[in-house]
């Protein structure tokens, strides 16, 4: 906790009077539009030095907003292949645990069913907004209805391997220097289709989609997460969770990479998930959290 507040105060009385774009809330520090070397000095003031072999395998409560400008142009590839995770990192997990929190609700409602065999209206309403996100449907009414959606939701709604989430963003942006992370903040290459918003692609002009642009960095690893949990092409990825979940195992992204042969058109995407995590040792993510919450008053 200490140590959150005063690097926090560093930052502030370091801030050159044309200062980026921060704030502090309970759930972390935020950063929009530093440069690399800026981050970097940030990370050192608040020993968070290295990606993995953190203390208690705890990340900091350090939200980068966007990818720096100018990351493209580091020449150590290395170097900037490391920072790129611990940018990411903090994201992942954060994301991850509000996908838990609704898990959590999705529990509570089964319970709740179980015990009361039937629904309150509040309880409707929290069913069918889950449902509707997840891409969750059934002809069913009533009871059969109840019945259905909490199996399904049981299946979709759950975390993903932090590994595997940067396994991902890393093939996907080339590591964070691609135009579309940058310009976008689309760390997967999202796309939406026939509308006339989004980042228009170099290439293949005429292909009918456009790349999502995305606020920051951590609504694109939220949207992504919400595709893995609700596309149809990654049902096999779902079931494989499930099936580890039952077992009572932990997640971990090398036991379900295989499950990934549909989510890319390049060639052996699975495989080259499974080589770049292994790679970068990204399986200790799978058992990485984030530090507790802080508020500036404490």
């Amino acid at each position: 906790m200490k140590r959150f507040l005063i690097y926090f105060l560093l930052i502030l009385f370091s801030l050159p009077a044309t200062a980026k774009q921060f704030y502090v809330s309970d759930s972390g520090l935020y950063l929009k539009d530093y440069k690399t070397d800026e981050l970097k000095k940030m990370f050192a003031d608040a020993a968070y030095d290295d990606y993995i072999d953190l203390p208690d395998n705890e990340y900091p409560r350090i939200f980068v907003q966007n990818l720096p400008s100018d990351f493209a142009l580091q020449e150590d590839r290395t170097l900037r292949n490391r920072f790129f995770m611990q940018i990411l990192m903090p994201l992942i997990l954060k994301a991850n645990d509000e996908v838990l929190k609704e898990r959590e609700i999705v529990d509570a409602l089964s319970y709740g069913f179980e015990q009361n065999k039937d629904f309150d209206e509040a309880s409707v309403f929290y069913l069918e907004e889950l449902a509707k996100k997840y891409d969750v449907t059934t002809p069913f009414k009533d009871t059969r209805r109840y019945i259905t959606l909490l199996d399904e939701l049981k299946v979709k709604v759950d975390t993903v391997p932090p590994s595997l989430l940067m396994a991902a963003a890393a093939i996907r942006t080339d590591w964070g220097t691609s135009r579309i992370a940058i310009k976008a903040n689309n760390l997967y290459k999202q796309r939406i289709w026939y509308q006339n918003e989004g980042l228009e692609p170099l290439e293949d002009k005429d292909g009918g989609y456009r790349y999502k642009i995305y606020s920051n960095l951590e609504e694109s690893v939220k949207d992504y997460i919400l595709k893995l949990n609700s596309d149809i092409n990654f049902d096999t990825f779902r079931v494989a969770r499930a099936v580890s979940r039952k077992r009572g195992s932990d997640l971990y992204g090398k036991r379900m990479a295989f499950s990934f042969v549909l989510a890319s058109n390049l060639k052996n995407y699975a495989g080259l998930l499974d080589y770049t995590l292994t790679y970068y040792k990204m399986y200790y993510f799978d058992e990485a959290k984030l530090e507790k919450t802080y508020t500036f008053e404490d």
